[in-house]
């Protein structure tokens, strides 16, 4: 590379700089173990299938009152949604 009066320049190296990781992206444990098998899952927001994910393990969940199996994990959980749920516990009492 020339600069304006002919003479050679030379590039500089672009350093890479560090860049720390999200904490939205790091794992975070209460229990110091696998936190969805002791408390539960953290689900998401639900699609209008009653389909959603464990914000923590990733794991597919859905409402076997909403559709009968999940449209694309046949491994899903099923997992009530908040609406029948409270039908059950409404009807339980």
């Amino acid at each position: 590379m020339k600069t304006l009066w002919g003479e050679t320049a030379r590039r500089r190296r672009r350093s890479k700089r560090n860049v720390a990781t999200p904490t939205s992206k790091i794992s975070y444990s209460i229990t110091g173990s696998d936190d969805c098998a002791i408390i539960g899952h953290s689900e998401g927001f639900r699609d209008l299938l009653g389909c959603t994910t464990c914000l923590d393990c990733g794991v597919h969940i859905f409402c076997p009152q909403c559709t009968p199996k999940h449209p694309i994990d046949p491994n899903a959980i099923p997992v009530l949604c908040e609406q029948h749920e409270e039908r059950t516990l409404h009807h339980a009492g």
